[in-house]
């Protein structure tokens, strides 16, 4: 909350909202809400790998059936999207808009060039598998900035 200026308050948000992209609501003082979608990890694997510094990035929600991942998923009603590792306290927060058209974009590029893996959630059915890629935070910020930060028509 201390990282969005004009928080005034955090409610975890109904299961409902979860499909959505939704994981908790901020609200803030123009009494808006800012709708985060949090990525929680118990282990910081880049405190141990600082080279391995990366976020994981959903290609694929159900392979099977070639549902796009939350991070290319335009219909989610989020704003931003919090990854926070609990046994550092380190985080990441992204404006969600600019993650999503960054990652479409860039996917398949970063699919060739970083390490994916899959992973298999069991249901009633046998289960589906979900894919992600984990591309480093830098380079993800670089590219924000690339298309975000004013450098077009610049000689």
């Amino acid at each position: 909350m201390e990282n969005i200026p004009g928080a005034v308050g955090v409610t975890r948000a109904a299961k409902e909202n979860d499909m959505l992209g939704v994981d908790w609501w901020v609200e803030m003082s123009s009494t808006r809400h800012l709708a985060v979608d949090a990525k929680v990890r118990e282990t910081d694997w880049a405190a141990q790998h600082p080279e391995e510094d990366d976020l994981a990035l959903e290609t694929w929600s159900v392979v099977e059936s070639k549902k796009i991942g939350w991070t290319r998923d335009q219909s989610k009603r989020c704003d931003y999207i919090l990854w926070l590792w609990k046994d550092s306290g380190r985080f990441c927060l992204i404006p969600f808009p600019m993650l999503c058209k960054i990652f479409t974009g860039k996917m398949y590029e970063w699919k060739s060039k970083y390490k994916t893996s899959t992973q298999l959630t069991p249901n009633s059915t046998g289960g589906y598998h979900s894919e992600c890629v984990f591309v480093p935070r830098k380079e993800l910020w670089r590219e924000i900035y690339r298309v975000y930060g004013g450098e077009r028509g610049l000689a």
